[in-house]
């Protein structure tokens, strides 16, 4: 999209830990590096959720383009451009996009697309789970009034598949881009998602089981010193000051210990997984009549 109106196509992007990023298009089509977005105030744009991926729309009618953020578990946020097109300034904090009924959109990479055709452009989100929702655009392109949550796919439940049996649809986090992927005249659907696939590797030798035995004691040692670093640092959780620095110092303290015999105790457990990632197609089926 071209972020600065300033005639050729930039790159917005997202971030896990919620930050922005702009990747300005140069003169030999090439790109500069990437740098934070910053509020009005100089400060990083930031959302409040992880997973964080950013489409910018204009949503307030004022003609400048405003970002949208779906996040991987939370609301749908807003970053108002109180600046102008050419030259976006954003407020300091995002605020939730609601429907018309006041209920907050969720959803990861909040996708503008029209999906029944009728020329407005909707808000298309995958989810957490592996389902797709769709909110209808009730207003116009450039002030929209979204309806209630319509479900395009449904969640699914999790199921631990084994690597030999491959996937059986979208999994987990799912991303979802709206497209006539074959020329129908009917939006369809590509769904991004993550899985993870499950092996079984041969049992432990009799070698294998007296090193783990061996190692065992100093890593529950090491584990429960750990457990309780990080529940004198949850007492702190929500009060005044804030997290004290010693209780950081003990969970770094702590972790040096136990990564490294964790790691050694990593390698005794049978099961383990492959993380993919899949694109899936679904193609909009035609109405039938007399149904909705």
């Amino acid at each position: 999209m071209d972020y600065d109106a300033d005639g050729d196509l930039d790159i917005l992007s997202g971030s896990y830990t919620g930050e922005l990023y702009l990747f300005e298009r140069k003169a030999d089509g090439g790109f500069v590096q990437g740098r934070y977005l910053l509020n009005n105030k100089g400060e990083d744009l930031k959302a409040k959720a992880l997973s964080v991926t950013v489409e910018a729309m204009d949503v307030d009618a004022d003609d400048d383009l405003d970002l949208v953020l779906g996040t991987r578990s939370g609301a749908v946020e807003i970053f108002e451009n109180v600046g102008t097109r050419a030259k976006p300034a954003y407020t300091g904090k995002s605020r939730p996009l609601k429907t018309v009924d006041g209920e907050k959109v969720k959803g990861s990479n909040a996708h503008h697309a029209d999906w029944d055709g009728d020329g407005v452009l909707d808000l298309v989100l995958g989810s957490e789970y592996g389902g797709v929702n769709w909110y209808r655009n009730e207003g116009s392109n450039n002030a929209p009034k979204y309806g209630a949550q319509q479900s395009l796919l449904e969640d699914r439940d999790w199921e631990k598949r084994q690597e030999d049996d491959g996937p059986d649809g979208a999994g987990s986090r799912t991303k979802v881009y709206v497209t006539d992927w074959n020329h129908d005249g009917r939006a369809d659907l590509l769904v991004g998602d993550v899985q993870w696939l499950y092996y079984t590797l041969p049992p432990l030798t009799a070698e294998q089981e007296a090193e783990k035995l061996a190692l065992t004691p100093a890593y529950e040692a090491a584990d429960a010193v750990l457990d309780e670093a990080y529940e004198y640092r949850n007492s702190f959780v929500g009060k005044p000051g804030g997290i004290p620095e010693d209780a950081k110092a003990r969970i770094k303290a702590a972790t040096e210990v136990w990564s490294p015999l964790a790691k050694k105790m990593g390698k005794f457990d049978r099961t383990k997984s492959n993380t993919h990632g899949w694109v899936w197609l679904y193609l909009q089926q035609p109405v039938v009549e007399g149904q909705q």
